[in-house]
């Protein structure tokens, strides 16, 4: 099991097609994301053979990631980083739309797993991917209804 892990799960108030057509586009998360600035697709595909797409921060920080799948049959996109300012390794994650009961809105689960460079950012860098990336974005996909 890897060092690290996060999983970020509620619900928003904005319909499941919507909140699916967002997370879908994968190369535009700048369009709602807050801690994303810019986002472009590259046009070479990455190491595993998917599209990439380069992300810019807020602050300035650039972070490469591949998209491993997008399966409009469960509502779930997958990605890896390839490179980032944070110090990890392995990162994947999928990001989920969920059908829930209430109508005309949905659940979002969000979850990662990497190794940190050094074990001690462990913590750290679990906070910052829960709080800063998965909790932000789920938030901003609600209010942004």
């Amino acid at each position: 099991m890897p060092a690290g892990q996060v999983t970020v799960e509620d619900d928003i108030s904005r319909p499941l097609a919507s909140a699916w057509e967002k997370v879908e586009a994968f190369c535009d998360i700048a369009d709602w994301h807050p801690l994303i600035a810019h986002s472009s697709r590259e046009t070479e595909p990455g190491p595993e053979g998917g599209i990439v797409r380069t992300l810019t921060t807020r602050d300035g920080g650039v972070i490469r990631e591949e998209l491993l799948a997008c399966d409009t049959t469960t509502r779930s996109v997958r990605y890896a980083i390839i490179t980032s300012p944070f110090p990890v390794t392995f990162y994947r994650a999928k990001i989920q739309v969920i059908e829930n009961r209430t109508p005309g809105s949905c659940r979002i689960h969000w979850t990662a797993e990497f190794e940190p460079q050094d074990q001690k950012d462990g913590d750290r860098l679990r906070a910052l991917f829960r709080d800063d990336v998965f909790k932000a974005g789920i938030r901003a996909l609600d209010e942004d209804s």
